[in-house]
């Protein structure tokens, strides 16, 4: 896992900075490789239209709140976050022992302040004076809460701020330090009031996306965080969400299908490639091919399920413009034409059609494995992004859906 000191240069583009965060997170397993090259522009822009603001780095709800309570610490400078930050982190590691997603725990330095930044950016936490969000940064936000006192008689300020914070968020971090003393301080688990407050700028956000709809059945007291696909939430009356979140389940088929043919095409030209050079990476680690073949194969079963289930739905996505605004052009006639042929009952992913047409679009790599055995050679031996993408429900929203169910007190 890269330190957060190595991503420091990340924090001048929060958006470029946030796709690749959330390309590194998922370097396990192979889910980080990207080989159709079509994670960033179809995978995170649709996960960036149904959860605006989240991200596969995140764990726990409450670190945003953490960051202002950090940054609203009397005493605190941008030279000093570091150390503050750390010594946060040790203390909710020794009091949250048996709670999942303290991420600190093995690296007590991690800088969550800057990892849970856009969060705070894009629910609007606080918001720019200036009227120009490049001026919603780190610096300045912590210039606005410790300057938050620096007023005269008639309430003006004494010094020029650029951004200010919801008053509400000011308040909540406020308590967090009132509540030092409490039985289990510092929690990695919201209070009620942060709860209810998180729910609002959730129902706030632009277009009423999914996370949206997803506040507002969490303001009736519904529960879905059980859901093992962001689809299967339960989003009500919320119409735009539902079909946001049918779009989702589609584009995730149709991405699934041509990223199993091509695990599959890759495994067929490992084992040639095996038996006339030995020294491939996934040797020298110690990789079975055949345990790699299991794994493929029980995705593949579970392919073959949904797409039964889910055929009918694809019709629309046979044309390139139904794909709009996801991918570059050439992604999009590459996705329709895989849609097409899965329409048209070409369902044996493990085919050699399958495998000259995932050839053709890897390509689009400037490392191709299929077609160069130098960068099959590389190949670490384990599937390469062949899981169904939840865009982000199951790395974070659904836990910070769960952290919201479950406030403490």
């Amino acid at each position: 896992m890269m330190t957060a000191s190595r991503w420091e240069w990340l924090d001048f583009d929060e958006a470029e900075a946030k796709q690749v965060r959330d390309f590194l997170s998922q370097a396990v397993d192979g889910e980080g490789v990207d080989p159709l090259r079509l994670g960033a522009s179809v995978r995170d822009r649709m996960a960036d239209r149904l959860f605006p603001g989240t991200s596969t780095q995140y764990t726990r709800l409450r670190y945003v709140f953490l960051i202002p309570a950090i940054l609203r610490r009397k005493g605190a400078t941008v030279g000093n976050l570091s150390q503050s930050q750390m010594v946060l982190n040790v203390a909710l590691d020794r009091a949250n022992a048996e709670e999942k997603g303290v991420i600190g725990r093995r690296t007590p330095g991690r800088d969550f302040v800057h990892l849970y930044w856009s969060a705070l950016r894009t629910w609007q936490f606080l918001t720019p004076l200036t009227k120009d969000d490049r001026d919603i940064t780190v610096a300045n936000g912590l210039a606005a809460l410790q300057a938050r006192a620096s007023m005269d008689e008639e309430d003006n300020r004494l010094v020029e701020q650029r951004v200010q914070w919801e008053p509400r968020v000011v308040m909540l971090a406020d308590q967090f330090w009132d509540s030092q003393k409490a039985s289990g301080w510092p929690s990695i688990r919201c209070t009620r009031a942060e709860v209810d407050f998180i729910i609002e700028q959730w129902l706030a956000l632009p277009g009423k996306p999914p996370l949206a709809a997803i506040a507002a059945r969490l303001q009736e007291g519904r529960r879905l965080s059980q859901a093992i696909y962001p689809w299967e939430a339960a989003v009500g009356s919320f119409a735009d969400a539902r079909v946001e979140l049918d779009r989702a389940k589609a584009v995730s088929l149709i991405c699934w299908s041509a990223q199993l043919a091509f695990n599959f095409a890759l495994l067929k030209k490992a084992r040639r490639l095996e038996d006339r050079n030995p020294e491939t990476t996934w040797r020298q680690r110690g990789q079975d091919l055949e345990s790699t073949q299991r794994r493929i194969d029980n995705l593949f079963a579970a392919w073959a399920k949904a797409f039964a289930e889910e055929r009918s739905t694809l019709t629309p996505w046979a044309v390139p413009s139904h794909w709009e605004p996801l991918g570059s052009d050439v992604s999009r006639n590459f996705l329709a034409s895989t849609a097409k042929k899965l329409i048209d009952g070409h369902t044996n992913l493990k085919s050699e059609g399958w495998s000259t047409w995932v050839r053709e679009r890897e390509m689009v790599n400037p490392a191709p494995k299929l077609s160069n055995d130098h960068h099959l050679a590389t190949w670490s031996g384990t599937p390469e992004m062949a899981q169904r993408w939840d865009f982000r429900w199951g790395a974070s929203v659904r836990r910070f859906v769960e952290d919201a169910e479950n406030p403490r007190g």
